[in-house]
């Protein structure tokens, strides 16, 4: 079978969130089926136009409307999806850049144009969030935000109905593309963790990963990892003004690592350490006692969880930062806002440093688990759907 994936991202070297979810998730289809993926970036971008990595087979292709999208939405004056439309416009070349016959055609919101014309193969809409409602709570500030709100629920809906199946993160998500968007088929696939890189630190690692960020011996390191997204920064931003600064007199240090934390570079707290996004996140977390996840808002899941969890942490999460988790939550400190703080002093312990085995359930989260069995899924429907009803469907599937 032939997977041909479509997005608006580079996927490898994956840096976390999104990026992760969709390499991740190729690389585990890639053990069953044959899988292509487009990747369209900006022109900034020095990837390789073609790559192969861990099975999958990468071809980038470069977009200056991404980049104008972008700073459209940093002027205030337009949304970043707005970049859907030049996509939308270039469909052909992307198809030729994709090349050959596909029994599926995955793609993300931004790439939804591919569907028109694809008679073809299955399509399949992927989706990270249920934009429409993740809208409300975290849309960007820019001029006509309602208009550009309801553009948004629009295409979500063309999605869905150009499709034939959907793809979503979570429960909560496949119930809103059904009520919102009159979905029929979806499938949940929840996000995980990247087993092949992600694993309890060593005695030695961790005092090595320690010394490197300039860290005490005793001190007590919580960690957050996020993207330059509005639930990371305000969940940071809470951390850093409230919660911190009454635990820091006590030996206690945290750790932002990822987009999010450019948003502070330049303080000069001695209990704030900063890293940028990066490829390579295990011996950053090694540090760690524990991970962090304050977050209240956003859509999809965090991936951030999976990701604490398999590194033997200790983990900490509002009610909200356990959606889609449901299977891990006897393994994580559900605690409020109000809460943290003192919980927090209790210097929680993962199951690593109590010298326990890992959640029953952990496994079922790594990405090359849930790519196989999205894969097997895809081929049962695959088969099971003919290139007639394939060709003429204009229902949501």
């Amino acid at each position: 079978m032939r997977i041909h994936w479509a997005c608006d991202n580079d996927i490898h070297p994956p840096l976390f969130g999104a990026t992760q979810r969709l390499f991740g998730l190729a690389r585990g289809m890639a053990t069953r089926a044959h899988v292509r993926a487009l990747c369209v970036v900006p022109n900034r971008s020095r990837g390789a136009r073609e790559e192969q990595v861990a099975g999958v087979e990468l071809r980038r292709v470069k977009s200056w409307h991404t980049s104008a999208a972008w700073w459209l939405e940093r002027a205030r004056l337009a949304p970043s999806f707005t970049a859907e439309a030049g996509h939308r416009a270039r469909a052909g070349a992307y198809r030729e850049a994709l090349g050959g016959r596909a029994d599926v055609l995955l793609c993300d919101l931004a790439l939804t144009g591919l569907f028109r014309g694809a008679s073809g193969p299955l399509r399949v809409y992927h989706a990270h969030n249920v934009e429409a409602e993740r809208w409300r709570s975290t849309a960007p500030r820019v001029w006509r935000r309602a208009y550009w709100g309801g553009r948004l629920a629009e295409l979500e809906r063309r999605a869905v109905s150009e499709s034939e199946l959907c793809v979503a993160c979570t429960d909560e998500d496949a119930r809103l593309l059904r009520s919102l968007h009159g979905a029929r088929d979806v499938e949940v696939v929840p996000n995980g963790y990247d087993e092949t890189a992600f694993a309890p630190a060593t005695a030695a690692s961790r005092a090595a990963a320690r010394h490197a960020l300039g860290l005490p011996e005793h001190a007590y390191v919580a960690a957050f990892v996020g993207g330059d997204w509005a639930p990371n920064h305000e969940a940071l931003a809470w951390l850093v003004e409230r919660v911190m600064p009454a635990l820091a007199a006590d030996g206690f240090v945290l750790l932002a690592v990822g987009a999010v934390a450019r948003r502070f570079t330049g303080r000069g707290e001695r209990w704030l350490v900063l890293r940028p996004e990066t490829p390579d996140l295990a011996p950053l977390l090694a540090a760690a006692d524990c991970g962090l996840n304050p977050v209240t808002s956003g859509g999809g899941s965090n991936v951030k969880v999976p990701t604490y969890l398999a590194m033997g942490l200790a983990v900490v999460s509002t009610a909200f930062g356990l959606r889609g988790y449901a299977p891990l939550a006897a393994a994580v400190t559900s605690a409020e806002r109000d809460a943290t703080p003192d919980v927090l002093r209790t210097r929680p312990r993962g199951w690593a440093a109590r010298g326990e085995t890992a959640p029953a359930s952990l496994g079922e989260f790594a990405w090359g688990t849930l790519g196989a069995r999205l894969a097997e899924s895809l081929a049962a429907r695959r088969s099971a759907v003919s290139p007639g009803v394939r060709a003429g469907s204009k229902g949501a599937a």
